[in-house]
């Protein structure tokens, strides 16, 4: 296996957090999708029967093959390894059923949906790779692609699916015969098992062609480099694409550089490094785009929300003429598995327009009705989805734009809400660097012998808050569950720590080197964690149904696994917290709170720090004493029967839920 992984890195394979049956599936995937394909062009082009190869003599057959065919997708490459696997001898009879499979399955994509079942789901979020499922790609596809005889580009082709559907679409409009279908069809993909698929998928539909089916980053490539390549367009009228999720923190410090400056250069503009490839994908493929040009695109709906996302706003809102853009609801998924809220952008390589349709999907409606209401641009709502009609004056690239597929739900607040950020300071909680070295459990703090004093309570996860406080009782149950509750908190140096053992701690850490972390070794003292008083409530920054705030009665603290409320001076007596938490861990401040909340799939949200601060709050001592001790009696209630019954813990919910609301109606 380590022989296979230096084999993989030495020809650009990332190996290093991939599991090693991960490693191997993907060889022999690749190795079978060779041999399919060799067997599908053997005799066009004259080559050797794999029947009459033995095994050490594949990889030979296989660069004849390349240099016979041309077709990237059988250059060497990692895949290759797995060559010496091969039992030659019975692969006629298999590799015929797998033609066959193959041919009968031609107007779908069979080898897209094998690798989708193969891949494990967490391989698959890292590396951003989700399959388009086939209704999403033929509404896309038939909105952008009009005429028989345009060139159509996926530059993240996978295995074809949207290239497949524009077959289809272009035969549907004469070009096959006419216009020599599918030479208008290119593909671009770094993943080998990629090319192989498209390849074999695009050879299904039309065995006498050679698909235009590129192996190489899409990133790195310019008009020239597309020559280079063997592409005879560079330039074309459709480009439709699914392009790689894979966030900031999984691509190579060196690599995010590179393509940061390559989209600054072409927009003049400066792009986060915290920008999730899809971003740079967007903008580098327009560049592509023949003038009056169309693009279609699934990303993640994050860009319309995330600072991160100006820049792809910026560009839509001012480059380019943004037609409409899609957004599945919140409890509709695109991927199977995966809770990425997605949304399909349409745009033309065109002036600035006037209007934008804005669609949040209910459910996914059929395909012909979806194009329909995008083509009629008008404002109405369908049952599974509504259309909103936006200026683009409204469509300010330095705001979020989800609020805007809704009902403007901002209304002049009464004098008793106000921004939690007047009544609070809500930040990330500490960071340590090195979590398995700054928390401990009880077992671990004896065994080291580690001074009590050096030590206070911490909740290293949201999944140690169950109900709506968290108490010193907590505190001892997980404690007696081994669980790490302590966090160490030790701010001498080390001359000052003589014969103590906390300094043997210290040494043992350095000596595992927890001293040479990257935020560990930015400190002024390697151990010394940020110093902060204990919050006075946890925020559970990703949740569904309503806003999730726990009161710290134990007095913990947090890691940035959670965040943290500290009140301001005149928000100290309980009966005051207490009433604000009942009121955010409620329904009609989830509402309000909605225009300030990240969305994902599923119904899913996330409440970050800053979009915290904006959540409309009450001001407890602006309120009648009657409201206030109503308020913070139904919280204590609410702590209490979320220990003991469930049934019980929904009753008091809707009981503050009736409450808030009738306060609310002062408005």
């Amino acid at each position: 296996m380590e022989s296979l992984r230096k084999e993989l890195t030495e020809t650009g394979f990332e190996t290093e957090r991939v599991y090693s049956s991960t490693l191997m599936w993907q060889v022999a995937y690749g190795i079978a999708l060779k041999l399919v394909l060799y067997s599908l062009i053997e005799r066009r082009f004259n080559l050797p029967s794999l029947n009459e190869l033995s095994a050490g003599e594949l990889t030979d057959a296989f660069r004849g093959a390349y240099a016979a065919s041309k077709l990237a997708a059988l250059k060497p490459s990692w895949v290759d390894y797995g060559f010496s696997l091969v039992d030659t001898s019975s692969l006629q009879q298999p590799l015929q059923d797998a033609i066959e499979v193959i041919k009968a399955h031609k107007a779908s994509d069979r080898l897209g949906q094998l690798y989708g079942e193969l891949m494990p789901p967490e391989e698959r979020r890292r590396l951003g790779e989700f399959y388009t499922p086939r209704p999403i790609a033929e509404f896309m596809v038939g909105w952008a692609v009009r005429e028989r005889g345009e060139h159509v580009l996926d530059p993240c082709v996978g295995s074809g699916t949207f290239l497949i559907e524009a077959f289809h679409t272009l035969r549907g409009l004469g070009a096959e015969g006419l216009y020599g279908l599918p030479h208008q069809l290119y593909g671009v993909d770094i993943n080998p098992l990629a090319v192989l698929m498209a390849t074999i998928n695009i050879l299904s539909l039309n065995p006498g062609v050679s698909p235009n089916i590129y192996l190489a980053d899409f990133l790195s490539l310019n008009h020239q480099a597309m020559c280079e390549l063997g592409f005879e367009q560079t330039n074309f009228d459709t480009i439709v694409c699914n392009p790689p999720y894979t966030r900031h923190h999984d691509l190579l410090p060196s690599y995010k550089e590179k393509i940061a400056r390559m989209i600054e250069a072409e927009t003049d503009w400066p792009i986060s490094r915290l920008s999730s490839i899809y971003v740079h994908f967007f903008i580098h493929a327009y560049q592509f785009l023949k003038d009056g040009g169309r693009l279609a695109f699934i990303t993640p709906s994050e860009w319309m929300e995330a600072d991160y996302g100006t820049i792809l706003r910026r560009f839509l809102a001012e480059k380019a003429r943004l037609d409409s853009i899609i957004l599945f609801g919140e409890d509709l998924l695109a991927f199977p598995n995966t809770l990425t809220r997605a949304c399909i952008t349409l745009a033309y390589k065109e002036a600035p327009g006037d209007y934008i349709s804005l669609i949040e999907l209910r459910s996914w409606p059929p395909v012909s009705e979806l194009a329909e209401a995008v083509e009629a641009g008008l404002e109405r709502d369908y049952g599974w989805g509504r259309v909103k009609l936006r200026r683009l004056t409204d469509m300010d690239p330095y705001i979020k734009w989800t609020p805007l597929f809704r009902e403007d739900t901002r209304r002049t607040m009464p004098h008793f809400i106000t921004k939690l950020g007047s009544l609070a300071s809500i930040s990330r909680g500490i960071a340590t660097g090195a979590n398995e070295f700054f928390t401990l459990s009880e077992e671990e703090v004896r065994r080291y012998g580690i001074e009590r004093k050096y030590l206070k309570p911490v909740v290293t996860g949201a999944r140690y808050l169950e109900g709506y406080d968290f108490t010193e009782g907590d505190l001892e149950s997980l404690k007696r569950e081994g669980k790490k509750v302590y966090l160490l908190w030790c701010f001498k140096r080390k001359e000052e720590l003589r014969g103590t053992s906390i300094l043997s701690y210290i040494e043992r850490g350095e000596k595992e080197g927890f001293d040479k972390r990257f935020l560990t070794r930015h400190r002024p003292v390697w151990y010394w964690v940020e110093r902060r008083r204990p919050p006075d409530a946890f925020l559970v920054y990703m949740f569904r149904r309503r806003l999730r705030f726990v009161y710290n009665a134990a007095g913990a603290y947090e890691l940035n696994t959670l965040h943290c409320v500290y009140f301001n001076e005149e928000i100290r007596e309980k009966r005051d917290i207490k009433a604000i938490l009942a009121y955010l861990n409620s329904s009609p401040a989830f509402e309000l709170a909605k225009t300030f909340l990240r969305v994902y799939g599923g119904g899913m949200y996330k409440l970050e720090p800053r979009e915290a601060a904006e959540v409309p709050c009450i001001i407890p001592h602006k309120l009648k004493i009657n409201w206030q001790e109503k308020l913070a009696s139904l919280f204590d209630e609410l702590c209490e029967t979320a220990r003991v019954n469930k049934t019980k813990e929904e009753k008091v919910l809707r009981e503050i839920d009736t409450e808030v609301a009738r306060l609310l109606t002062l408005l």
